[in-house]
């Protein structure tokens, strides 16, 4: 976790500054970035299948790290190229890194007890990872520009790949699972699961603003690469005691309550994004994604798998990610980045802060049927 999320903030964090340095405007920017949304659904939804088909992640991961790691590095090294050539190079690492985040969680719940009981616990090296490897990233580009950061991904993506080659597969619930198009059908048909991703869209269509309008307003205010910087670490170390907490918080509270604390501390954080006047108070505001992200991953996982089937226990995780992380990721660059231009960043931000009061009032819902089908059970 340490050495790949290191690796995936190098680029991920990224984009935004190398598109604008490169002269894209944030329209421009919003339609190259959400290019990796659409790779983000396709690779997620045929990784999950892929999994649940031949029972093991652990492959999938070794294949998707080499390629994350090649296509970083021809990125960060094509400043002269043609924006055809940026939508797929970005589509492709902001896919793969998207797909990696979903696989290696999704890895640690295919694993036995004592170690799927200490997911939260693990991701919390994941933030570890994210905030050093933020602030490295804006080291790396002072001393050897950009073309250097691209192939300190490929580097550090070998010494992540030698890690995995020690570590164990998913459990095997058999050789082969045979999943029909009835598993599927059965899985969005469960009204519970199809809120909950109505839920998560809505809410994680937030957490993209965060990284690309938030970023973009930043740049407005002439924030430089260091603060832009700056707040990706502080983000990720604050998510550090919710992860290392995640198993304390889901047994005292549940998953339920956890995702209404996200929707509200995530409508707050916006409403003060959208006040904010300077780079500083953005970087002091994002302290709150101590209460917005994690708990969404954390609570989210654990709901999930509390619906889906054995058989589609890895696939219900990819093929939900798939949906709210990739429909957001394709859409809210695009729609913030028009209206950014038109009505200027702090209208947008506003508009943002609405999505977290309607995922909180669908949060009861959502509620109603978890309890009617516990009675039921």
């Amino acid at each position: 976790y340490i050495l790949s999320y290191a690796i995936f903030s190098f680029a991920s964090t990224k984009f935004t500054p190398y598109l604008s340095k490169i002269g894209y405007s944030a329209f421009e920017r919003g339609i190259i970035l959400s290019g990796y949304a659409a790779a983000t659904i396709v690779m997620q939804l045929l990784f999950g299948v892929l999994s649940d088909r031949y029972q093991t992640i652990k492959k999938i991961i070794i294949v998707s790290l080499c390629m994350y790691g090649i296509v970083s590095a021809v990125l960060f090294s094509a400043e002269k190229s043609v924006i055809a050539v940026y939508f797929v190079l970005v589509s492709l690492s902001g896919g793969l890194l998207n797909a990696c985040c979903g696989l290696y969680d999704t890895w640690i719940l295919g694993c036995h007890e004592e170690i799927r009981r200490h997911l939260s616990f693990i991701k919390a090296f994941g933030s570890i990872g994210w905030a050093v490897g933020s602030m490295a990233a804006s080291l790396v580009i002072s001393l050897f520009s950009y073309r250097g950061l691209g192939i300190s991904i490929l580097a550090i993506a070998v010494l992540s790949l030698l890690n995995v080659a020690l570590l164990p597969d998913i459990d095997r619930i058999g050789e082969k699972s045979k999943i029909a198009a009835d598993d599927f059908k059965q899985l969005m048909t469960d009204g519970r699961y199809v809120l909950l991703i109505v839920i998560l869209l809505l809410m994680y269509s937030m957490v993209i603003a965060n990284n690309c309008t938030v970023i973009d307003k930043m740049i407005d205010l002439r924030a430089t690469d260091a603060q832009i910087s700056m707040k990706w670490s502080v983000q990720s170390l604050v998510e550090i005691p919710t992860y290392l907490a995640g198993a304390y918080l889901l047994s005292k509270f549940g998953g339920l309550k956890l995702l209404r604390l996200s929707c509200v501390m995530l409508t707050l954080q916006f409403v003060l994004f959208t006040w904010a006047k300077n780079p500083a108070v953005i970087i002091g505001v994002s302290g709150l994604q101590m209460f917005s992200a994690p708990v969404i991953l954390i609570a989210s996982k654990v709901l999930i798998m509390e619906m889906a089937p054995d058989k589609l226990k890895n696939s219900s995780q990819l093929i939900a990610l798939s949906i709210f992380s990739g429909i957001s990721s394709l859409l809210v660059p695009v729609v913030a980045g028009f209206f950014s231009e038109h009505i200027g960043f702090n209208h947008t931000l506003g508009c943002v802060t609405a999505l977290g009061v309607c995922s909180l009032i669908l949060t009861y819902p959502l509620g109603r049927l978890l309890a009617r089908h516990t009675a039921e059970g």
